[in-house]
């Protein structure tokens, strides 16, 4: 069945003009429906091709209201029956006016329908509480009429990242805010000043964090307890209630290369059910000697620092600003002397003060990791060290995320000594699985857990066959335990993976170069052997080569689909360019975190799946030097004649 992308004047003559109740009209098909998607960025199930004739739609009908009227929805499921969307009538007036997108079953989304305009989005259930409103129809959120302080730094980071101005100015206070809480005076005056300077500063700070990359995740937001101001004090409505310089940590990339840092949000302002900014974004941490307009002399924040650590805090802010020198060298001394400032800030705070000491000291072990897995032993030794200084302290939150990364520091230093020696290479990789595994049991709802079970499974997979139970189970372990995590998203492409020979593959993206959009469903009927593959890898052109020649014996019978996993689509397009690489290749931004790798878990190159004709995956481990092998069993060899 084909999806057909249908605007909502359409929906609205099936709906609106005949009424969701009168069954007797043209009943929408779920291609129809399935054709609209989210205008925000939401994860919601869209089945694959092969999935969708199996998808039907429902009319349900609710409680009829007080005054007789019939509400109804139409229910989209898929094969198995799980709702993959519904089509809301709640007044029984005839038109729909919400449309809600679901998630395995469960609603986590909707968007609000008013004069046949989608205005309001929600997201609700596993994606949050935020509850967005366009004002001027054009697609994009103008301000919040329900967000947390959380949410509220998720979004920043989000528009950072994206350098979208207009979605950060939807989370200043504005003075229809300062009009609900009945603020005025030189409260309200120290407010707008803030406020009015929040664009520029927003501007600045994503031009400093340019080089984040795209797939940098969110991790929390620290802050202190909220401050009340009582209404009657400065002569307002409301109670004045706010955060006080609050920052996010965010982490830029995954796993053992990954790398913590803060963006300060500054006070945030709760009017109603939604939180405010008053200022804009800036990188790292602010001493908190530094005055600012309603605070003279500094105040509280978010990320404590210790009386007596603010000129080790310039220090650091100094040092940040600078950046590492060139080469290995300059990123070992760099992240050292990173380390010492931050552990003398840290050594400031009193024995009682444990929690606010952590948020310094994650920093320390963030840096010793870098350094040491850059190759420097003294920063390995010191990992080690502190580890075991952290172990005595009774129910202490800080000893596994230094426990962690000695581990992978440790794990990626003796890594590369091993070269091709087989016998060496298992046992280490077996006292890996060894040491992952201990981790787990003892640590299981620590931050690091994700990255400790993804590890677990893919040291599984290593083994093979013999272990591959294993490796399903530790994948299906970080899935059911930590379902929002962004690490679930590679799981579950990894069990998908792990679980493809036999089923259909599903595989559609943009191709290189800017070419037509590809979906694997068109080459039904020919075998086709996708190959994940990235510029930078020195296999990837001696064995597209090879397929290339396994292909040429079975002329119109074999298609070759790459998906490149290069970070830059310019050097994918210039391998091909330069080496006059054949097929259809495709490319989506993120490199091995983009969504054409997370689908099906792909964390090395190079990986090769050969699909049937019946679109069906024959083996996910095929090899370039033996594919011409696996396509004999499909075809005979056209015979050669003698010209």
């Amino acid at each position: 069945m084909v999806k057909i992308r249908i605007g909502f004047r359409l929906l609205a003559a099936l709906t609106l003009l005949a009424g969701l109740a009168n069954v007797g009209l043209a009943d929408p098909t779920p291609a129809q429906l399935l054709g609209y998607k989210p205008s925000q960025t939401v994860e919601v199930n869209v089945p694959a091709a092969a999935e969708a004739g199996k998808c039907t739609v429902e009319l349900e009908k609710g409680k009829p209201t007080a005054d007789g009227k019939q509400p109804t929805a139409w229910v989209v499921k898929d094969g198995a029956g799980k709702v993959l969307r519904k089509f809301h009538d709640t007044t029984g007036a005839g038109g729909v006016n919400i449309i809600a997108y679901f998630r395995d079953g469960e609603e986590v989304y909707r968007e609000l329908v008013t004069n046949n305009k989608i205005n309001q989005y929600r997201w609700v259930g596993a994606e949050g509480s935020k509850w967005g409103v366009d004002q001027n129809g054009d697609g994009k959120i103008d301000t919040w009429t329900v967000i947390s302080p959380e949410e509220v730094s998720q979004e920043v980071l989000a528009a950072i990242l994206t350098k979208d101005q207009k979605r950060f100015e939807a989370l200043l206070v504005t003075p229809a805010d300062l009009d609900v809480l009945g603020v005025a005076g030189p409260e309200a005056e120290r407010i707008r000043n803030r406020v009015a300077g929040a664009a520029a500063t927003f501007q600045k700070t994503s031009k400093d964090l340019a080089g984040l990359k795209a797939t940098t995740q969110w991790i929390h937001l620290e802050a202190k307890h909220p401050q009340t101001t009582p209404a009657d004090a400065i002569g307002a409505k409301e109670d004045l209630v706010r955060y006080r310089n609050a920052a996010l940590l965010y982490q830029d990339g995954n796993g053992q290369g990954a790398k913590h840092d803060w963006v300060q949000v500054g006070d945030l302002i709760q009017v109603g059910k939604a939180w405010r900014l008053v200022q804009g974004p800036t990188p790292g941490i602010q001493p908190s000697g530094i005055a600012t307009d309603d605070q003279p002399g500094g105040g509280p924040t978010g990320i404590k620092i210790p009386p007596g650590a603010e000129k080790l805090v310039e220090e650091l802010n100094a040092l940040d600003k600078a950046g590492p020198g060139p080469g290995r060298d300059g990123v070992v001394t760099f992240n050292k002397k990173r380390a010492d400032l931050l552990d003398q800030i840290a050594g400031h705070f009193k024995a009682e003060d444990r929690g606010h000491r952590d948020v310094w000291l994650r920093q320390v072990a963030d840096c010793l990791a870098t350094a040491a897995q850059a190759g420097d032993k003294a920063s390995l030794d010191r990992l080690a060290q502190s580890t075991d200084l952290y172990a005595k302290e009774a129910n202490g939150a800080i000893h596994p995320y230094f426990l962690f990364r000695h581990m992978t520091s440790e794990y990626a230093a003796g890594l590369p000594g091993l070269g091709q020696n087989q016998e060496k290479l298992t046992k280490f990789q077996e006292a890996w699985k060894e040491k992952l595994t201990r981790f787990i049991n003892a640590h299981p709802k620590t931050d690091d857990a994700p990255d400790a079970i993804m590890q677990l499974g893919m040291v599984n997979e290593y083994f093979g066959a013999r272990t591959e139970g294993e490796a399903k189970s530790a994948y299906a372990l970080l899935v059911k335990n930590f379902p929002t995590h962004p690490m679930a998203r590679r799981a579950q492409g990894c069990l998908d993976r792990l679980n493809l020979e036999g089923s259909p593959i599903n595989l559609a993206a943009p191709t290189i170069g800017g070419g037509p959009a590809f979906n694997i469903k068109t080459h039904l009927g020919k075998a086709v052997i996708v190959y994940y593959w990235a510029s930078w890898n020195e296999l990837a052109l001696s064995d597209l080569n090879k397929v290339e020649l396994a292909m040429k014996a079975f002329p119109g019978k074999v298609e070759l689909i790459g998906v490149n996993l290069d970070t830059d689509a310019a050097a994918a397009v210039a391998f091909v360019n330069k080496n006059g690489v054949k097929g259809t290749h495709l490319f989506m931004p993120g490199g091995l975190e983009s969504p054409l790798a997370v689908q099906y878990g792909i964390g090395s190159l190079p990986v090769m799946f050969l699909v049937g004709p019946d679109g069906k995956v024959i083996t996910r481990t095929a090899q370039a030097a033996t594919v011409d092998e696996e396509l004999k069993k499909l075809f005979k060899p056209e015979d050669k004649k003698d010209k």
